[in-house]
Formats: structure tokens, C-alpha cells, sequence
């Protein structure tokens, strides 16, 4: 992405009251702030009390199948929400093509752990 097409979309998630972390400025602690301030700001609304819902049973499900601790599987999560939520306002995803995203790029990081593909 070019660095005006960014700016552009900076620009809209900011008029649109939306938070957008940079490579520069994100932090985990950050995003968790903001996230936590939205989840404040916003508790009786319908839709945020279904995506709370969501979270929940997703992250309970993970735990359940990722040999990792808590703490390290949020991490991840942040970022990679971050980012695929990104793809998705740019390019109109569909949730099928974002969960394939998230997949595939697991899957190119366990070739970099690994070196390459194993059979």
C-alpha cells in the first residue's frame, strides 16, 4: 500500500471516530486501552455486546486447541485483528477470504520457523 493510499484510510477511520495504530505507534498496551475504552463507551449497544459474546466463545476455543499461555495467544490476536480488519475495510473481504488470510499466514510463518514446507 502506497503511503498516500494509507493516509487516506487513516484519514476515513478517524472521521468515522475509529482508532487506527500505525507500525510506528502500535503497542500492545494500546490497542488493549482502546479496546477496553470502545468496549466502556459502548456497552449497551447491541452490536458490541454480541461481538464481546463472540470474543469470548473464539478465545475460548483457541485456549482450548493453542498449547500456548494466555497472554502470548492475545498478542497475536491484537495484532492480527488489527491487520485483518484493515484488509478487510480496504478490500471488502468476505469472512471466509479473512479467515483464510489468517490461515495462510500461519502457515507462511511455520515455513519460516521451519524452513519451508513439510509433507
Amino acid at each position: 500500500m502506497s503511503d498516500d493510499m494509507r493516509q487516506a484510510l487513516i484519514e476515513e477511520l478517524k472521521r468515522r471516530g475509529r482508532r487506527f495504530f500505525t507500525t510506528e505507534d502500535y503497542s500492545r498496551q494500546g490497542v488493549l486501552d482502546a479496546l477496553r475504552e470502545n468496549r466502556r463507551r459502548h456497552a449497551n449497544e447491541p452490536l458490541l455486546q454480541e461481538v464481546v459474546h463472540a470474543a469470548k466463545h473464539v478465545a475460548s476455543e483457541i485456549k482450548g486447541v493453542v498449547d500456548l499461555p494466555a497472554a502470548d495467544i492475545a498478542t497475536v490476536l491484537l495484532a492480527a485483528g488489527g491487520t485483518i480488519g484493515i484488509l478487510a475495510e480496504m478490500h471488502g473481504l468476505s469472512a471466509h477470504a479473512l479467515g483464510g488470510v489468517l490461515q495462510y499466514a500461519g502457515d507462511e510463518l511455520d515455513q519460516q520457523a521451519t524452513g519451508g514446507e513439510r509433507p
